[in-house]
């Protein structure tokens, strides 16, 4: 997926050898085969926002493999949706999660602890877990956001991490990079940022959500919030959601306004739901259980040097191999197929021939990615 310019800054690789690198590995992955269109396996899972009616104009939640961007002016409830989807990701799928881990990229030093806590609590999860399995860094530079964007990808190979959070997305570039001499400069690192989440939601089919800030635009004598970011923004987000305050005040009223900007599918649509204290929700009350809430829950110490250590288990579930959906994963368990060491050590032509919609070429490529887990 690496555009040539980027391998040829290794040295010693000249740029005929990058492109014929390239084209290798492409092939080698089936990725320069066309298919028919009813042999797509889109893998597409949907994580609930914890409002019914935010999940509904969404086409049933936050989804796997493509970006959602969510922006909205201060208060409108940006941070409080992260921190609510950081919960119901570690749901089970029966629940609306995908019974995975969250990455946390914070940007505005705005994560909180007891509000996880809270949340967790409210949807009946062991606060102690929830937070466990939620990883995250606080981002102090654009360059520092880029790095830990890709390194991100290392908590999904190895962490079961299905959703990755930057909240948010142009605080850091905004502050860094101001005037217009900058203007294209910005947009080049932005660009990356964007192409590099898109990357990684689609090979690990992971959700990402981004929040955005607002830029305040005079249109006559009216003025209006309109997303930053500009076109690389607009183009890049699959999905792309606006949050609205009621009246004129954002503490008038816990009450706000979701709107669908863009969506590849859905129609423009919009809802009402409510910032609370447990999250998301649909009333600006909810049930909370008659137990302390405890703040002072601490969490096992994960060195970074362990966190980003590659596991290389062979007795990994064969839905973390890469292509791999529970649904196929399930086509894969009834042949007896369901670890990573299992469909190493399949015959691709005979698995091919044994499961529709499967050709030899797509089962190689689980196989190259079945051993790259393996090493």
């Amino acid at each position: 997926m690496s555009p040539t310019k980027v391998i040829a800054e290794i040295d010693g690789l000249g740029e005929k050898t990058v492109k014929k690198l390239i084209w290798n590995a492409r092939n080698a992955l089936g990725m320069t085969d066309f298919i028919t269109a009813s042999e797509i396996d889109e893998n597409v899972e949907y994580i609930t926002t914890g409002s019914s009616e935010l999940d509904r104009i969404l086409g049933g939640g936050v989804h796997t493999g493509k970006l959602t961007e969510v922006y909205g002016p201060f208060k409108s409830g940006k941070t409080n949706l992260s921190h609510t989807i950081a919960v119901t990701t570690q749901l089970p799928k029966r629940r609306g999660g995908l019974d995975g881990a969250v990455a946390f990229l914070d940007t505005e030093n705005t994560f909180s602890k007891e509000k996880i806590i809270r949340i967790a609590k409210r949807f009946g999860l062991n606060p102690k877990e929830v937070l466990s399995k939620i990883y995250t860094v606080r981002l102090y530079s654009s360059d520092h956001q880029v790095q830990m964007v890709l390194k991100s990808e290392t908590l999904c190979k190895t962490r079961g991490v299905r959703l990755i959070i930057v909240d948010s997305l142009m605080a850091l570039l905004r502050n860094e990079y101001i005037g217009i001499g900058l203007l294209a400069r910005r947009q080049g690192v932005l660009n990356n940022l964007i192409h590099a989440l898109s990357r990684i939601a689609e090979t690990h089919n992971c959700a990402v959500l981004l929040t955005n800030q607002v830029a305040t635009k005079m249109m006559g004598m009216f003025s209006g919030n309109d997303a930053i970011g500009g076109n690389i923004v607009a183009h890049g987000c699959h999905f792309r959601v606006m949050f609205k305050t009621k009246g004129f005040s954002s503490n008038n009223s816990l009450k706000r306004r979701g709107i669908i900007v863009d969506a590849p599918d859905l129609p423009p649509e919009e809802c009402e739901f409510y910032i609370t204290a447990a999250g998301i929700a649909d009333t600006d009350k909810v049930d909370m259980p008659d137990t302390p809430l405890n703040a002072s829950i601490k969490i096992e110490k994960i060195e970074v040097e362990d966190l980003f250590e590659d596991e290389g288990s062979t007795d990994l579930p064969v839905v973390r191999v890469q292509g791999i959906a529970d649904g196929m994963a399930k086509k894969l368990k009834s042949q007896g197929i369901s670890t990573v060491s299992d469909l190493v050590s399949a015959d691709s032509k005979d698995l091919s021939g044994k499961i529709a919609g499967v050709s030899e070429t797509m089962v190689n490529k689980w196989k190259k990615s079945a051993k790259a887990l393996a090493t």
